[in-house]
Parts: structure tokens; sequence; C-alpha cells
């Protein structure tokens, strides 16, 4: 028995190991560190992820006039398989990135990026601010895309804003409002606006004013405005 229980081990370590197997050595570039697992994953697919990576990385930081990881880097784990159970071909964490060796979708690796440079940079910027700048990122501005528009929301607050992102009903409306502020805020008062901000001190709300010269109650008072008039294209 004891032998059987010895032999169960040696295979189970074994198979711990061939399953976090590096595909070869970690890739660096000057903002990530790369590296392949669950087995031999071509170098080539390893150094055109991260050209895409780079390349995405530097249009937010030019946006955002952020660098945070100018002196250390972001580490990015590419899987020969996408992981069991993963329902997205790719998830970003505040620091590290998990990827499939065929992820070719420059996009969302603009809109992964914004969250973790914004992490590094505002540890307290708000839900809505994240995931409307990271769809800022992903499409651009909300008025370029095609497809349907939600209605204003009544009696429109922030505070309803981020509770509508922890709901499943709301959530992909909770996005769309977000994506509108964003394009008004970027279209009304320009990105140098927006790469102030990150240059102000205090709660979200004080770099807000600062950096944009009006109270976030503004924006929430004319939010039927901006989401009548920042909305797609249509179909």
């Amino acid at each position: 028995m004891r032998r059987i229980r010895i032999i169960f081990a040696v295979v189970f370590i074994s198979i711990i190991i061939a399953s976090t197997t590096f595909a070869a050595s970690p890739i660096k570039t000057e903002h990530f560190k790369i590296v392949g697992f669950g087995g031999e994953i071509p170098k080539a697919k390893l150094e055109r992820i991260a050209r895409d990576l780079e390349s995405a990385y530097i249009c937010v930081a030019n946006l955002l006039d952020i660098d945070p990881y100018r002196h250390s880097k972001i580490e990015v784990r590419v899987f020969l398989k996408p992981k069991a159970g993963r329902g997205v071909r790719a998830s970003a964490s505040a620091s590290s990135i998990n990827l499939d060796a065929d992820f070719n979708n420059i996009p969302v690796l603009r809109h992964e990026l914004t969250h973790i440079l914004i992490s590094k940079s505002m540890s307290n910027a708000p839900r809505w601010f994240h995931e409307g700048v990271a769809q800022y990122m992903e499409w651009g501005d909300i008025r370029r895309v095609k497809g349907p528009s939600e209605k204003a929301m009544k009696k429109f607050s922030f505070v309803r804003l981020e509770a509508d992102f922890g709901a499943d009903l709301t959530e992909s409306k909770a996005y769309y409002y977000s994506w509108s502020i964003v394009s008004f805020l970027i279209d009304e008062y320009g990105k140098e606006k927006l790469q102030k901000l990150f240059k102000e001190s205090g709660f979200f709300k004080d770099k807000f004013r600062k950096a944009y010269g009006i109270e976030l109650k503004a924006i929430e008072e004319k939010a039927n405005e901006i989401f009548t008039e920042y909305k797609p294209k249509g179909h």
C-alpha cells in the first residue's frame, strides 16, 4: 500500500510539473515579462503577443500620459490551451494578464491594460471610471460604434451607477453609461483634463474637481443630456 501511495505521489507531481512547464525562456520587453505554460508554445507566438502587448500599452499610456511600469514589468501568462472553465480568452488582475497562445485581439488588450494602469496610478478610481475609460480605449468614442442605445437613466447618480455594476440585470447598462460619460468628458474637455486627473491628489471627487474645474454633481445634473447625445450611431 505504501508503495502504491509513493507511485501515485510521483505520478501526481509529474503531472503538475508537466502542466506548468515553460514553453520557452521568458520573453522580456520594456513593460512585460511573458511566460508560456502548459506545453511547448512556439516562440514566434510569444513574440507576436509581446509586440501586441507593447502596442496596446503605449496606446493607453499615451492617452492617459502615465507610464507606471517604466521600472517594473507586468507579468503575462500565456497558456497553450485556454484554462479549463474560463469563459473569456483574456483576463487581467491589477498586476498580471492571462492569455491563450492564439490570442490576437489588440483592442481587448487595450481594455485590460487600462485597468492595470489605472489601478497602479489611481488606486481610488471608481468602477465607472475604470470601465468607462477601458471601453473608450477598446472601442473609441461611443458615437463611432454601431449598436443599440440605452434609455437615459432616471434620477442618475454615480452612487447608483456603481451599484449597477454588481447586478446581473444592470451591469451591461452600467458599462454603457460609463462609456458615454467618458466619451463626453474627452470630447468636451479634451484628453489633457483626463491626463491632469492622474496628477492631482485627494479622493477621486477632489481630483476630478481640480482637473475639470467642476464637481461630479454637475455631470449628474446633465446626465440625461449626455446620454441623449453620446450614444451609438445605430445599426
